[in-house]
Order: C-alpha cells, then sequence, then structure tokens
C-alpha cells in the first residue's frame, strides 16, 4: 500500500470470514481510509456511501459453488439450451414464407406446446440460482471509523463499545481522532457537540417564541368568549390568537380562564 500512503500512515488487512472470497485483500489505514487490492495488486480507494452522517463501505464476497450446485445449474442450462434451440427451429419454420400452411401450423402449435415448460423451466432455474447467490453472498465492511478503532484501538473494558469523534466531524476517521467510550462517556461527549448546543439553543428560542406569541391576557380573553359567542369557529380563533384549539375548547368550556366574563 506504499503508493497510496503519506508518512506516519499505516494500513491493516481486514480479516474476512473463513469461506468467503471475491478474489480481493481489504486494507484499512490509520488515516481513516478503505482500499481494496486485486489478485493482481490494482489499488481502489472505496468511498463506500452515507449512513446517518457517517460513511460506510460495504464489499460483497462470495463463497465458492459447490460441485453439487454447479452440477444443478448445468443440467438447467443444458436443459433451456435444448429447449431453445428446437423453439428457434420451429420459429424459422413459421416464418419461412415458402413452408406448406399444414407445416407451419404443426410447428405452431409444437412452439406453444414448448413455451409454458419451457418458462416453468426458466423460473425454477432462476429461482435456484437466486437462493443459492443469496447463500454464499455476504456484504463484508461496516462503518469505516469503527473499522479504523477496530483495528487501531484497544477500549479500555468490554463497557467501551462506542467509538466517539473527539472533534464532532463524522467524517473525520483519522485514528487520532476516534476514541472507544462506555455509553455512559458517549452520551456526555455527544451533550459537548457544537451541533447539539446550537440545536439546543435553537430550540430553546423557538420554544420562548411559540410561548411569548401564545400567551393570553385578561383583555385577550374576555374579547375571545365575545367571538366564541358569536359563532366564530374554534380553528379561526386558534389561528387569530395563536394558541392551539384544545385552549380554546377549555375556554369555552370554562376549564380554564372560568371567572373571566365575554367582552360586552
Amino acid at each position: 500500500m506504499n503508493t497510496l500512503s503519506f508518512a506516519r500512515e499505516e494500513w491493516k488487512t481486514l480479516k474476512i470470514e473463513e469461506g468467503y472470497t471475491n478474489n480481493l485483500n481489504i486494507q484499512v489505514s490509520n488515516f481513516g481510509k478503505v482500499a481494496s487490492v486485486s489478485a493482481d495488486g490494482k489499488i481502489n480507494i472505496l468511498k463506500g456511501s452515507m449512513i446517518n452522517g457517517y460513511r460506510i463501505v460495504r464489499v460483497k464476497l462470495f463463497k465458492p459453488r459447490t460441485p453439487e450446485v454447479e452440477l444443478k445449474l448445468k443440467l438447467f442450462r443444458e436443459e433451456l439450451a435444448a429447449v431453445e434451440k428446437e423453439m428457434r427451429k420451429l420459429k424459422k419454420v413459421i416464418n419461412n414464407k415458402d413452408e406448406q400452411p399444414l407445416i407451419k401450423y404443426n410447428a405452431s402449435e409444437k412452439l406453444t406446446e414448448l413455451e409454458k415448460p419451457y418458462l416453468e423451466t426458466k423460473k425454477k432455474y432462476q429461482q435456484f440460482l437466486n437462493k443459492e447467490t443469496r447463500k454464499r453472498t455476504v456484504n463484508f465492511g461496516g462503518l469505516i471509523h469503527r473499522l479504523v478503532a477496530e483495528n487501531f484501538l484497544t477500549p479500555e473494558s468490554p463497557e467501551h463499545t462506542f467509538v466517539a469523534h473527539l472533534d464532532f466531524d463524522k467524517l473525520n476517521n483519522q485514528v487520532t481522532n476516534l476514541k472507544w467510550m462506555t455509553k455512559e462517556e458517549n452520551i456526555a461527549h455527544q451533550q459537548k457537540s457544537p451541533y447539539v448546543i446550537q440545536r439546543k439553543i435553537a430550540n430553546k428560542r423557538d420554544q420562548f417564541s411559540k410561548t411569548k406569541a401564545s400567551k393570553l391576557t385578561v383583555t385577550k380573553v374576555m374579547f375571545l368568549k365575545k367571538l366564541l359567542n358569536e359563532g366564530k369557529s374554534i380553528s379561526s380563533l386558534a389561528r387569530q390568537f395563536k394558541v392551539t384549539q384544545t385552549q380554546i375548547i377549555r375556554i369555552k368550556r370554562n376549564e380554564n380562564w372560568g371567572s373571566i366574563e365575554a367582552a360586552k
């Protein structure tokens, strides 16, 4: 991996589950990169995709087919090929302008007889192939920051199962920016995130604005009750006074502000 490495960058090969292979050697670096190395030495940096703000890589790995499976697939293909050959011959007869009508009719009837079992066999072949492929396929890889931590950092205890980004940047997966934490440590760490702090400030500001806008006074309630007596709808009053419809209903039932009379 020297051709891809920076100074002090170290690469480690990820352990692939026994029996699975796609002829690739998957490696992760302490700089937060993941690469695949093919059997002929071709190197490819894996960018992966995003999930909840984190970068993740997935590589499909396969187990080789067993001789029994290979034989069954071979028999399927041979059966389909033989029928396809016969169908091509019949279609050639049907499309031959110089052929006798009776012969063309018989060929058409024979083609119809072959089509249904052919399609059924083809469906069975595809179902078997799909099932067999799923059984011997796994998605290898994972979240890049965890791959880096698992290969370059040692947890202090079995309770240290969370990998945190020290600078709160989920895309900075260098080993110097990662740390194993317990659940409690991780929760406390996240509370210090500038993004969480900004969100809390914004929520408080929104809540204050909402509370301030929706606060009722005696004068407002007197006027609101007057409008209720005049038959104005609850929904329109909620919009007008910037309160919930539930608040209007409670005022109408005298559950709230029951001692206040409607304005004259």
